[in-house]
């Protein structure tokens, strides 16, 4: 039995941080977007066997226990009690060290897979706790669509969805390892916060423009990635609605009112794949997983 399932990849409109937890975790409040940059994930079950196999089209990612999606595997099998050979086939597009739950949505979409293709032996509530065990922005990459994440990303709120937009992805050769990066974070001082009551006002009002003008990341300054300063400048000279870096870095997102004027963007943007930087045009999608 085989299915492929597309995972979306997540873009930040803005990501703020509340607070420490006593165990380390950062409190976040955060509206995040899935958009059309997917992986895919091919899954094949065999019953009469078991253990796991998983290969990726991209040197370097771990095809072991490392992996996120490995790691879906395992949790998944134990919570439902079944035993079965999983072969996971991933197809990545998603950049990793981006910022972009690349990692995170390979496991949404074998948790999502897996339930489906099983039977459904798992409920929903279920699955949402298996994945929160494994990465803080899995449950949202199973959700997927227009959310307001709060909490460690176990608390997922439902918002109206985004109006229709635009986005210039560009991710530049150097990434930003995300532990690092909230280290960094914890020791800056007099913060710029994301102005997240207005922008939640403006979502439920379908200004557009009040949502994305307003989009902004507290992680930025302690990503310390100098690429990511020189990719905002260069996409603000397109005057996009919007731009920020998204998750811990290190892409950068620009968005935009219409595809022509994002086109026109990553037109403008051309020279800078020579450097290595990874473009893409992306728009909104209302889902976290789909099937193929």
């Amino acid at each position: 039995m085989k299915a492929v399932y597309c995972a979306a990849a997540k873009i930040n409109l803005s990501l703020d941080i509340l607070g420490k937890r006593a165990d380390g975790y950062h409190l976040m409040e955060m509206l995040m977007q899935s958009v059309s940059l997917f992986d895919r994930v091919g899954i094949s079950i065999d019953q009469r066997g078991a253990g796991i196999k998983l290969e990726c089209n991209v040197p370097g990612i771990p095809s072991d226990e490392k992996n996120l999606a490995w790691k879906a595997v395992e949790r998944f099998l134990k919570a439902a009690g079944i035993q079965t050979a999983v072969h996971i086939e991933i197809d990545k597009k998603i950049p990793s060290q981006a910022g972009m739950a690349g990692g995170s949505a390979d496991a949404a979409a074998v948790l999502i897979g897996l339930n489906e293709m099983l039977g459904l032996p798992l409920e929903e509530k279920k699955l949402f706790e298996i994945g929160l065990s494994i990465g803080a922005d899995v449950p949202f990459c199973m959700a997927g669509g227009t959310k307001f994440v709060k909490g460690i990303g176990e608390e997922i709120l439902t918002v109206p969805a985004l109006p229709e937009c635009a986005f210039v992805i560009a991710k530049p050769m150097e990434g930003v390892e995300t532990a690092a990066c909230f280290r960094r974070y914890d020791q800056r001082e007099n913060i710029d916060h994301p102005e997240t009551a207005e922008i939640l006002e403006a979502l439920e009002a379908g200004d557009k423009l009040g949502v994305l003008s307003r989009m902004k990341n507290v992680l930025e300054p302690a990503a310390e990635c100098s690429t990511v300063g020189v990719l905002r400048e260069r996409m603000n000279l397109c005057h996009p609605l919007g731009c920020a870096m998204t998750g811990s870095g290190s892409a950068v997102a620009a968005a935009f009112d219409s595809a022509s004027e994002a086109e026109h963007c990553f037109n403008s943007l051309a020279d800078l794949q020579k450097e290595g930087t990874r473009l893409f045009l992306a728009y909104p999608v209302p889902y976290g997983v789909c099937r193929e």
